[in-house]
C-alpha cells in the first residue's frame, strides 16, 4: 500500500486526538487586566465571577462589590482580600466573620485548600476554645473573652492547635509569629493573614509580555497562553508571529497545544509519529523475511 497513504492517515489521526482551541476567542473573552471592589490590575489566575470559567484558575474566583474589597471563598469561608502582591505570589485576606470582632459567627477553623494555597512560615497557630466550664484554666493560656449574643459566654485562647477537649468545639485561626500579647489579638484578626498561591507564574508572565492572555485550559487543568488573532493555544504568543513563521515554518504551521512553556501536542505528534515509524518499519521487515 502507498506509503505516503499510510502518513497522510497517520496525520489525520493524530491531529484529531490533539485537542485545539480557539486561542483568539479566548483572548478577547478574558483580556485583563480588571478591577474588582477596591482592587485594580487584577490578572490571572484570579478572575471575577461573571467571568467565564477559563479566565481564572479554579478556586481563584473573586466576587465584587464596589467600594468594599474583593472577597474570595476558600473552603467554605468567605474572605476578605485585603492585598495581592503578584510578584512573591501572596495574597493577604481577613474572615469576614470576624473583620469586626474576635467572635466569629461560624464555629470553623481557618482551613486552606493546600493544594492551591500555604500558610508563610512567619505564622503560627491560635485556639479559640468554645463551651468550656467556667472553672477552665489551663496553663500557657493566653486569653479570654466574653462572646454570645449576650457577651456572657467565655472564650478561651490557646497557643497551637487544640482540639475541644472538655469543651464543646474549637476553632483555629492563624496568626503572626510573635504578635504581642493578648491585647493585640483584636488587631491582629482585623489585620488578616498572608497566604501564597501555588499556581506557577513564570509562564503566564511570559505569555502576557509576548501579548498574550493566561487562561485555564480545562482539557489539560493547566494554565495555557491564548493569543490574538490565531485559533490555537501557545507557549507564548511571539512564537507564533510572521517574524518567526519565517525562521521556522513548522513550528508556525503545526497546531499546538502548550501548557507551562512545554509544547504537549509536538511531543504528542513526535512520539507517535516515531512509534509508527519503528511499527512500520518491524512490519515491512517481517514481511520482506516472509515472502522474499
Amino acid at each position: 500500500m502507498n506509503h505516503q497513504y499510510f502518513i497522510l492517515r497517520l496525520v489525520i489521526l493524530i491531529i484529531t486526538k490533539a485537542r485545539l482551541s480557539n486561542s483568539d476567542g479566548l483572548y478577547n473573552t478574558c483580556n485583563g487586566p480588571f478591577s474588582c471592589g477596591t482592587m485594580s490590575g487584577l490578572r490571572y489566575p484570579f478572575r471575577r465571577h461573571q467571568d467565564p470559567a477559563h479566565c481564572g484558575y479554579p478556586g481563584f474566583e473573586l466576587e465584587c462589590d464596589e467600594p468594599n474589597p474583593p472577597t474570595i471563598n476558600i473552603m467554605n469561608i468567605t474572605y476578605h482580600v485585603l492585598g495581592l502582591d503578584p510578584m512573591s505570589q501572596i495574597m493577604k485576606v481577613v474572615r469576614e466573620d470576624m473583620i469586626d470582632t474576635i467572635c466569629p459567627e461560624n464555629l470553623v477553623n481557618t482551613t486552606i485548600d493546600h493544594e492551591l494555597f500555604d500558610f508563610p512560615s512567619s505564622y503560627t497557630n491560635i485556639s479559640f476554645l468554645f463551651g468550656c466550664p467556667l472553672s477552665f484554666n489551663v496553663l500557657g493560656m493566653i486569653d479570654s473573652v466574653l462572646c454570645g449574643n449576650n457577651g456572657v459566654s467565655p472564650v478561651f485562647i490557646m497557643p497551637g492547635v487544640l482540639g475541644p477537649g472538655i469543651c464543646e468545639t474549637s476553632v483555629v485561626i492563624p496568626f503572626p509569629v510573635g504578635f504581642a500579647n493578648s491585647t493585640g489579638l483584636t488587631q491582629a484578626l482585623q489585620d488578616g493573614f498572608e497566604v501564597s498561591w501555588k499556581v506557577k507564574s513564570r509562564p503566564c508572565t511570559d505569555c502576557t509580555q509576548s501579548g498574550g492572555q493566561c487562561v485555564y485550559d480545562a482539557g489539560t487543568s493547566l494554565t495555557a497562553c491564548a493569543c490574538p488573532e490565531l485559533p490555537l493555544l501557545a507557549d507564548r504568543c511571539s512564537a507564533m508571529n510572521k517574524t518567526d513563521a519565517k525562521s521556522s515554518p513548522s513550528l508556525s504551521q503545526s497546531p499546538s497545544v502548550s501548557v507551562h512553556g512545554k509544547c504537549s501536542t509536538f511531543k504528542l505528534v513526535s512520539s507517535e509519529l516515531m512509534k509508527f515509524v519503528k511499527n512500520y518499519n518491524q512490519l515491512t521487515s517481517y514481511r520482506r523475511s516472509k515472502f522474499f
